[in-house]
C-alpha cells in the first residue's frame, strides 16, 4: 500500500530553520550589544566628542572677550549658558568670581593645570575642557568650560553611533549573512533526510540520501549513513520476501499439476468415493488460484509485461467486467450495474488495469448481501478518469481501512462467512495502479464499502 505521510502546517516561528536562525543571530546580537556597551564604557568620551574643534574654539571665543574687560574681578557666571559653565583659576590654583567649585572641576583642574593645550576631561557626568591662558592686567589665568553630560553610556553610545553607524550596518548585515548560512548548513541535510524518508516511507525502496550528507564528517553525516544501511536492508528483506514468494510459488506449480493428474486417476479407479475427491478438488483448485494470484502480484510488482502499454478504452473495458461480474454474481443472487459511465480512453497496460477493476468487483461481488446490488461507475474528473464500485456489505472498521490493500490482509470478525478469499486481490489491485501512477482509496460508505480509482486520461 502506498502510504500518506501526515503533512502539518509550519508556521514560520516554529520551522526549525528559523529557530536556529533566530536564536543564533539573538545570540550574536546580544554579544554585539554587550561588547558595544562594554567598549563605550570603558574608551575615554573625549575621543568620541564630535564638536572637539567648537568646544575649543568656544574657549578661545570667551578667553578674548574677558581679556578685554578693563576690571580685575569679573564675575564670570555672566558668561554661562544653558548646560554649560566658564571658570577662571590664577596660577595659585583660586577661582575667580562667585562661581562654586564642584569636585569634578576641582579634579580636572588638578588633572589638567600642567598641560600645554586645552584637552577635554570626563569626570562623573561632567565633561571639563582647559586649560586656555587668559592674560588679564598682565596676568596669567587659566580658563575652563563645562558641560554636564548626565547619562554617561547613553551619551557615549550616541557619539559611537553618529561616527561609526555605517559600521553598525555592516555589523548587522553581516551577523544576518552569518546566521543564515549556519542556519542553512545545519537543516539542509535534516531536509534532505525528510525527503528521503518520505520517498522510502511511499515505496521507493532505492532511495538514499545525497552524497553531500554521507560525506559530512558529523552527527548528520553519520545520521545520513545510518538511514541509507536502513534503507538497504529494508529492501533487501523485502526483495528476498517477494522472491521466495514467487520462487515457492513457480515450485509448487509442478506438484500441483501432479496432484490433479492424480486425483483425475484416483476417481476412475475409485469413482465410489467421489465426495473425498471433489473436496481434494475443491482444495487443489483453490491452492492453484492462490498460487496464479501471488504469481500475478509479483509480475506486476515488477513490472513483468506480456504486452506493451497501449490506448485502452476504459468504458469499453468496464462494460465487458461489469457483465462479467453479473453475470458470476446472478449465481448468488447478486448482481453488478454500471450506474453512470463515459467515454474515455487511457495509456496503460490492458492486463494490469483489467485486474485491477476486476478484482475489485469481484471483492464487491463477495461481500454485498444478497438480492443487492454492486453499483460501479465511471466518469471524468480534473483531466483524471475515476471508476467508482461500491456494495453493500457490513464495511471495515476505519482503523483497518488502510491495512486493506496488504498481501494477505482479511478482517474476519467484520466481513463475515463472505470473507473466504487469499487476501491478495486488493494488493493486485493497488499494485497495477499504482503501476500506472494512479492513485486507488477506499472508504465505508455506510452501509457498504466504496473503492475509488484514479488514473490519468491519455494525452492526445
Amino acid at each position: 500500500m502506498e502510504y500518506k505521510v501526515p503533512r502539518l502546517v509550519i508556521w514560520p516561528w516554529r520551522s526549525l530553520f528559523w529557530r536556529i536562525f533566530l536564536w543564533f543571530w539573538l545570540a550574536m546580537l546580544a554579544m554585539l550589544i554587550t561588547l558595544f556597551i562594554s567598549f563605550a564604557a570603558t574608551v575615554d568620551p573625549s575621543d568620541f566628542v564630535s564638536e572637539r574643534r567648537e568646544l575649543f574654539s568656544e574657549l578661545e571665543v570667551v578667553s578674548r572677550r574677558i581679556e578685554g574687560l578693563t576690571q580685575c574681578l569679573v564675575h564670570l557666571q555672566n558668561f554661562q549658558i544653558p548646560g554649560s559653565g566658564y571658570f577662571l583659576f590664577d596660577l595659585k590654583g583660586d577661582l575667580l568670581g562667585n562661581s562654586i567649585i564642584s569636585k569634578e572641576l576641582l579634579q580636572a583642574y588638578q588633572k589638567t593645570v600642567s598641560a600645554l593645550d586645552p584637552i577635554i576631561v570626563f569626570k562623573q557626568g561632567v565633561l571639563v575642557v582647559g586649560p586656555h591662558r587668559v592674560i588679564l592686567n598682565d596676568q596669567l589665568y587659566q580658563l575652563y568650560l563645562t558641560k554636564e553630560i548626565p547619562r554617561l553610556i547613553h551619551w557615549r553610545v550616541q557619539q559611537i553611533l553618529a561616527r561609526h553607524w555605517h559600521l553598525v550596518i555592516i555589523a548587522l548585515g553581516v551577523s544576518f549573512l552569518l546566521c543564515i548560512i549556519l542556519a542553512r548548513y545545519l537543516v539542509g541535510p535534516i531536509r534532505q533526510l525528510q525527503s528521503a524518508s518520505r520517498k522510502l516511507a511511499k515505496g521507493d525502496l532505492t532511495t538514499r540520501v545525497d552524497s553531500k550528507v554521507a560525506q559530512r564528517k558529523d552527527e548528520l553525516g553519520e545520521l545520513g549513513r545510518d538511514f541509507d544501511v536502513m534503507a538497504e536492508q529494508l529492501e533487501f528483506l523485502l526483495n528476498s520476501k517477494e522472491r521466495l514468494l514467487r520462487d515457492v510459488s513457480h515450485e509448487l506449480r509442478s506438484p500441483l499439476t501432479r496432484l490433479q493428474l492424480s486425483l483425475a486417476l484416483a476417481r476412475r479407479k475409485t469413482p465410489e468415493a467421489c465426495v473425498e475427491h471433489n473436496r481434494i478438488e475443491c482444495e487443489v483448485e483453490r491452492l492453484d488460484q492462490l498460487i496464479g494470484q501471488i504469481i500475478r502480484f509479483s509480475r506486476i510488482q515488477h513490472g513483468v509485461l506480456e504486452h506493451g502499454m497501449e490506448q485502452v478504452d476504459l468504458q469499453e473495458l468496464v462494460r465487458q467486467l461489469v457483465n462479467d461480474g453479473d453475470f458470476e454474481a446472478q449465481s448468488c443472487h447478486k448482481s453488478v450495474i454500471l450506474i453512470r459511465s463515459s467515454e474515455i480512453k487511457i495509456w496503460a497496460v490492458r492486463d494490469f488495469t483489467s485486474s485491477a477493476i476486476e478484482n475489485i468487483i469481484r471483492n464487491a461481488i463477495r461481500f454485498t448481501p444478497k438480492e443487492s446490488n454492486v453499483e460501479v461507475s465511471l466518469e471524468e474528473e480534473a483531466q483524471q478518469a475515476v471508476i467508482k464500485v461500491r456494495d453493500y456489505g457490513p464495511g471495515v472498521p476505519e482503523e483497518t481501512l488502510k491495512s486493506l490493500f496488504e498481501p494477505f490482509f482479511r478482517v474476519d470478525e467484520t466481513r463475515g462467512k463472505e470473507n473466504n478469499g487469499m487476501g491478495l486481490g486488493m494488493a493486485i489491485a493497488q499494485s497495477a495502479i499504482s503501476f500506472h501512477k494512479g492513485s486507488i482509496t477506499v472508504n465505508n460508505a455506510a452501509p457498504g464499502l466504496q473503492v475509488e480509482i484514479r488514473m490519468n486520461l491519455l494525452e492526445l
